[in-house]
């Protein structure tokens, strides 16, 4: 890493390391809950919480920088994308709320629009993936291997399927891979990917803090994640995408397009 990225590295490690003995005093108390689209779509006193504590320290390090997060996206006004981070500060806010469990937190850094430094934390089991910029990716520091071409068939797959399981594209993707999972949590799913043990997940809606990290995990480790169309994915926009391996991407796509 060159020198600035190896800082602001150290640097999310420390604050992360501030950050989750907070998360984890916060499992043993009552929590204050809102909704926000429906019953289903949840946000704690806590997301809010650790939202504006990693802004904080994002801020006090560097005050030029821009922060687009989960709960504070209404009032981001887009400046000049020099720098920017984008911050999931609790991914997966139902299994948080409802199993304390498959949980993480989703921070990537962007510079003049390319993705520098990926960053997903799985809590519970204390393990932190992160990816640099032509560097590869990391799990608690040692490097991850690009997972080896799994066949459709071969592989498990993640997805939404509440969203979109009656339609016959759902019905065909679920024929055709070895079977279905789902986590409930993107950033638990994507990581499941990037080690080889999913060949995909599908997401029909995402905000730019839900895919932010993983399109960094997908550049170093040689995977796709593209939309349900095969067109490219916009790390400031949202929408639907596919984070595949590439030895069932091109399958999963010609599912996805037969509508």
């Amino acid at each position: 890493m060159q020198q600035s990225l190896e800082q602001i590295h150290s640097n999310v490690k420390s604050w992360l390391g501030e950050s989750i003995p907070f998360i984890n005093k916060s499992l043993q108390q009552s929590l204050t809950v809102e909704t926000k689209r429906d019953r289903r779509d949840l946000v704690s006193n806590i997301d809010k919480q650790m939202e504006l504590l990693l802004t904080a320290k994002i801020n006090e390090c560097y005050p030029t920088h821009q922060v687009l997060g989960e709960e504070t996206a209404n009032s981001f006004q887009l400046g000049t994308l020099e720098h920017l981070w984008i911050i999931d500060p609790i991914d997966g806010t139902a299994n948080f709320l409802k199993q304390k469990d498959h949980f993480c937190i989703l921070i990537a850094y962007y510079e003049q629009g390319i993705g520098k430094l990926g960053y997903m934390y799985d809590v519970v089991n204390e393990d932190l993936y992160h990816a640099v910029y032509e560097q590869g990716a990391y799990k608690n520091g040692e490097p991850i291997r690009r997972p080896e071409a799994i066949a459709l068939e071969e592989g498990l797959v993640s997805c939404d399927a509440r969203n979109w399981c009656e339609q016959p594209r759902f019905q065909k993707l679920m024929k055709h891979c070895f079977d279905i999972r789902y986590f409930g949590c993107g950033g638990i799913d994507s990581i499941h990917v990037i080690q080889g043990k999913f060949a995909a997940f599908l997401t029909s809606v995402s905000g730019p803090w839900d895919k932010a990290a993983q399109m960094i995990f997908a550049k170093e480790l040689g995977l796709k994640l593209v939309r349900f169309d095969g067109s490219e994915v916009d790390h400031l926009t949202g929408g639907d995408y596919i984070l595949a391996n590439e030895g069932c991407i091109d399958e999963i796509l010609s599912i996805m397009k037969d509508v």
